[in-house]
């Protein structure tokens, strides 16, 4: 933890004052004040000890005190040290062999003193609300201390796009780690802790974590150095108000963070902030990002996570790496990621800092039963402070969720959120490991917080995904399909298209294979189609090929007659394994329906009525009461994303029997819109309906149908003709959306 001439000994007893007339309480250190006073209270608390001096050249060494702490000595001042996330020396040598007395009054930042915005706050205070408190251990050292190091030998060398640790070819698979310990109320977890942590990190196949505007323990950097893992240090400066105080402050205190740090080896990248738009100027980003350069000589130090061009301010950027964070619909991964490649710009490595996110959907009976603090509507407890989202306290106390969870089905629905967050991650990184550019990713994040619910771990810190479901895409090695070009002719001229790699017309199916991995590997791709009764419907082999190091090449391709049906692809090469489902409908014939499609977005197919009483198929209202399917985009909806912040009801109705779409997200896929059906205009509208699908917000809890019924007549904002992201461009070239259409008339006819 130091340099040191002899030898350290933690001063574990120590006495606490939260107001100047009360009487002292015993705690451990580490130690955070947390729900002993109202949260929002910035103190000044008082912690004392009594020590023994030792004879010769002593010193007390504090590993992190949050945020100002002016250290006694006697009663006399011996230190005054601001700043939460580096460790700072207070020496003793005036009192050899005496007993002092030392007091450390604290004052912690989020009040009016520091205000978040005005000192290196981190996102913690965005997460819940800052913490005060002596959260690191303190140590009585003999002879002499020094927290500074020398920057250690870089690990990392860069050629053009490509970054290689050790010699050996690297690509990051990272995790966001916002350093929520809420059991703890500060961000030093003991070492079991860490362990445990980092344990269920790698054997879900990550090889970095990224610490993301906090500073871990320095143990937690040694453990993860232990298990072959790496560590992205980002450092706290997100949303500031930049001042000529401020950026003194910074600069000194960034300059001390980073003197301390350098020494780890497994430290790859560097961040100043993150997100930062213009809220610094141009210049102080550069001196920032100029000096953590100087003083680490490490090859990767970027100024902002995520960038101008997506964040705004100064287009003047500064570091040895591009560095974004694509949020994206599902469909949306392709396009926004060709969108950020780097075209043009000069070559270098380009990070998704952060990413894929995926929200589920949280045990809110368990948290209506314990309410934790954090989730409270005491503002003793709880106060909002700078969140900008402060949904969780009334929800745990309205939700039906929280209150009826057997009748709301609430263990049905986060089952089906957790396979949707899986589904998008899977879906999300294949598209990024096609892109051979892109030298690594960062997903969000580690743990479920108030404010989030995208975390590998729920509130508790229990696994959401196993080892055996992340191992076939968060590997060194990653087998993806990619889709095949389908361009449309459109108004005299071709516009980009695809076909869907998962759902396929009968006859025919032909897909492509791809690989990207770490290390070079030389192999024949075998394959296999398994139908839902286990047998083989099709397999096949392909001639060998050799894969770059960290390059995306085609290995094969899977192509075989076939019939209507639900199927499993199962594909191998060398030691890559990986596994899709596969959607075959019947071919495209004439849809027993009359059209009505002012939007002209259902044309490519024959539709045709053969009944005395024609159903109907429409891409618009119609004030009349024809039976039929009701496509809305416009009126009768509002914009919101289907995939992000969302999880779905589907009820017991008979159409999920007749219409096998229900938590069937690769076929959601091509038909998922981007808007949802307004309550009040289906009030207004058709008077009595049963929701079919419902989309649940799962930070808000607000609910928006996606399909209704009323009588004879389906409603629904999603979209059967695509022409979103990667879905396909229309609806003849839409086998899912075919289909829906196909199946939701014949619904119609047998279920009046």
């Amino acid at each position: 933890m130091m340099k040191m001439s002899e030898h350290a000994e933690p001063v574990v007893r120590w006495w606490v004052r939260y107001e100047p007339d009360s009487d002292p309480i015993e705690v451990l250190i580490p130690h955070a004040w947390r729900q002993d006073m109202p949260v929002a209270h910035e103190g000044p608390v008082v912690y004392q000890t009594n020590i023994k001096v030792p004879r010769g050249r002593s010193s007390l060494v504090f590993h992190g005190v949050s945020y100002q702490a002016e250290v006694q000595v006697n009663g006399t001042t011996a230190v005054i040290h601001r700043g939460i996330w580096d460790g700072f020396v207070v020496p003793l040598d005036g009192y050899a062999g005496q007993s002092v007395s030392v007091e450390v009054i604290v004052i912690k930042n989020g009040g009016r003193t520091f205000p978040v915005d005005q000192v290196a706050s981190g996102f913690l205070p965005y997460v819940f609300h800052t913490f005060g408190g002596m959260h690191g251990t303190v140590d009585l050292v003999r002879g002499t201390v020094d927290l500074e190091y020398p920057p250690c030998a870089s690990r990392v060398t860069v050629e053009s796009s490509q970054i290689y640790v050790d010699g050996k070819p690297f690509y990051m698979r990272g995790l966001l780690h916002w350093g929520w310990y809420p059991e703890l109320g500060h961000p030093n977890p003991p070492p079991a802790i860490i362990h445990d942590e980092i344990f269920a990190i790698k054997e879900r196949g990550f090889n970095l974590v990224k610490f993301c505007l906090w500073l871990p323990p320095h143990s937690y950097l040694e453990a993860l150095r232990a298990a072959g893992m790496f560590a992205w240090i980002e450092l706290p400066l997100w949303n500031p108000k930049e001042t000529p105080e401020f950026r003194r402050q910074i600069t000194d205190e960034f300059s001390r963070i980073v003197r301390q740090y350098r020494r780890h080896d497994n430290i790859v990248c560097w961040t100043v902030g993150c997100e930062l738009g213009g809220a610094i100027s141009q210049e102080f980003r550069a001196h920032l990002t100029q000096t953590v350069r100087n003083l680490t000589a490490c090859p990767l130090v970027k100024d902002s996570s995520g960038g101008a061009e997506m964040y705004g301010g100064d287009l003047r950027e500064y570091g040895d790496y591009y560095d974004y964070h694509p949020y994206c619909e599902t469909s949306q991964y392709p396009a926004v990621l060709d969108s950020l490649l780097p075209g043009a710009r000069k070559p270098a490595p380009l990070l998704l800092g952060e990413f894929a996110d995926a929200d589920a959907h949280r045990d809110l009976s368990r948290l209506g039963d314990e309410i934790p603090y954090w989730a409270s509507s005491l503002s003793e407890l709880n106060p909002v402070g700078v969140r900008w989202q402060y949904d969780l306290p009334a929800v745990v106390v309205d939700s039906r969720f929280a209150n009826n969870p057997t009748r709301s089905r609430h263990s049905v629905l986060m089952e089906s959120a957790r396979k949707k967050a899986l589904f998008m991650r899977k879906h999300a990184v294949e598209a990024v490991r096609a892109r051979d550019v892109i030298s690594g990713y960062v997903i969000t994040g580690a743990r479920d917080t108030p404010i989030s619910i995208s975390g590998f771990f729920d509130d508790w810190g229990d696994s959401r995904f196993t080892r055996v479901e992340c191992e076939s895409w968060n590997g060194t090695a990653n087998l993806f399909v990619f889709p095949n070009r389908h361009p449309i002719w459109y108004a005299g001229g071709n516009r980009a298209g695809w076909s869907d790699p998962y759902n396929h017309f009968a006859g025919t199916v032909f897909l492509r294979i791809g690989l990207h991995s770490e290390a070079a590997i030389t192999s024949g791709l075998c394959w296999r189609v398994v139908d839902t009764e286990g047998r083989i419907a099709a397999e096949g082999t392909n001639t060998a090929v050799t894969v770059p190091n960290l390059s995306s090449r085609e290995v094969g391709i899977v192509m075989w007659d076939a019939k209507p049906g639900s199927y499993r692809l199962e594909v191998e090469f060398g030691e890559a394994k990986n596994v899709w489902p596969i959607w075959v409908v019947e071919p495209q014939g004439r849809l027993d329906a009359e059209v009505y499609d002012p939007a002209q977005v259902l044309t490519g197919v024959a539709f045709e009525s053969f009944g005395a009483s024609p159903l109907r198929v429409r891409s618009a209202w119609e004030e009349n009461d024809a039976a039929g399917v009701f496509f809305l985009r416009q009126d009768g909806t509002t914009a919101m994303p289907f995939w992000r912040e969302a999880a779905y009801e589907f009820n017991d109705d008979p159409l999920w029997a007749d219409v096998p779409f229900a938590n069937q997200w690769t076929r959601l896929l091509p038909i998922s819109g981007d808007r949802a059906l307004e309550s009040e205009w289906l009030d207004r509208h058709l008077g009595k309906y049963q929701v079919l699908m419902n989309r649940i917000d799962v930070r808000t809890y607000r609910e928006n149908p996606v399909l209704v019924r009323s009588g004879n007549r389906l409603v629904t904002s999603l979209r059967p003709f695509g022409g979103l992201g990667d879905q396909p461009s229309s609806l003849a070239n839409n086998p899912s959306g075919f289909e829906w259409i196909r199946s939701c008339l014949a619904y119609l006819k047998t279920s009046p």
